[in-house]
């Protein structure tokens, strides 16, 4: 018997088209357009789902939860082996995550996305969409979560990161690796991820914003988030975590006022640690209340932070876990 697999499909660069300016328009093209050159009617029954035409950096939260509702109910179905999402890929990452932390099914999500557009020479479109449904058809996907599958590799969501601006090549995990690839139409997954958290999403969610620490950085951007009351700080230290003197004193102020702020690094690989002792270091910031990121990106930190705070879940311990 056939699999079946629902595709839901949001815009972006696969779903492109050039306009009179030779400019791509992302979003122009329904699901049914991009879905029949991927050869795959007589192998799976695809349920296709057209639920945004937009720009991946027009995505909201209110989109989010609307697609996060989509797969819900797609999953009411005992019969659907997974689902694959095309995505632009300029939030894909981000997107992918979000679903990671907000839908508990054994059966996989794939979010998909192109960096050619589907009239282009050497474009990924087909590839990439076609390689996804076999992974989201495949009974090895169970239990791996919501990964990014592009260029012929399968990605766990937490790691995966835009890594060329342009190249088909366009996504990895520096330091993690796959969890798996597609070759000639093989699903091959060699290893799965090992933890699960879950929130619930919310109608709204806090203000959660991200600011990075570099060379003689000021407390100014740090200032006005102090004076709008933001409810959630990312911190992009340096190296194992490090910031500048002249950042900290704000910090150290947000955190009093109630602000829930997590250090991050901007290191490809490794995470933050309290190894040195002296003002704007780690280990001084977790003295004033600073909450270690481990290795999470910054992105990344930001949503599982805004869901952690609007489900009242305050084990920010497992940030470093």
């Amino acid at each position: 018997m056939k699999k079946k697999v629902a595709l839901i499909t949001t815009g972006g660069t696969i779903a492109s088209k050039r306009n009179d300016k030779n400019k791509l328009e992302s979003g122009k093209l329904d699901g049914n357009a991009i879905l029949s050159m991927c050869q795959l009617e007589n192998e799976m029954n695809i349920e296709l789902i057209d639920l945004y035409q937009i720009p991946s950096m027009h995505m909201t939260f209110e989109n989010l939860n609307l697609l996060n509702r989509t797969i819900h109910r797609v999953f009411e179905d005992p019969s659907v082996s997974g689902v694959v999402v095309t995505h632009g890929t300029d939030s894909l990452e981000e997107t992918a995550y979000f679903l990671e932390l907000t839908v508990n099914d054994e059966r996989p999500i794939i979010v998909t996305g192109s960096q050619k557009s589907p009239e282009d020479i050497g474009t990924d479109v087909y590839s990439n969409l076609r390689n996804s449904l076999l992974v989201a058809s495949s009974d090895q996907a169970k239990n791996i979560g919501t990964c990014v599958v592009f260029n012929e590799k399968i990605i766990h969501s937490k790691y995966v990161k835009k890594v060329h601006s342009s190249s088909i090549n366009g996504f990895g995990a520096i330091g993690y690796g796959m969890l798996g690839f597609i070759d000639n139409d093989e699903v091959v997954i060699y290893q799965k991820p090992t933890n699960k958290e879950v929130y619930e999403i919310q109608e709204t969610y806090p203000n959660v914003e991200i600011v990075l620490a570099y060379l003689g950085a000021s407390s100014i951007i740090l200032d006005a988030l102090y004076d709008a009351k933001i409810e959630g700080l990312i911190l992009v230290g340096a190296g194992r975590g490090q910031i500048t003197p002249r950042m900290t004193n704000t910090i150290e102020k947000l955190c009093q006022n109630g602000t829930k702020v997590v250090l991050t690094t901007s290191t490809e690989e490794g995470r933050v640690f309290p190894t040195y002792d002296y003002y704007s270091s780690a280990n001084n910031l977790k003295d004033q209340g600073v909450i270690m990121g481990g290795d999470f990106e910054p992105k990344k930190a930001r949503l599982k932070l805004l869901l952690m705070l609007a489900n009242a879940n305050t084990d920010f311990d497992s940030f470093m876990h």
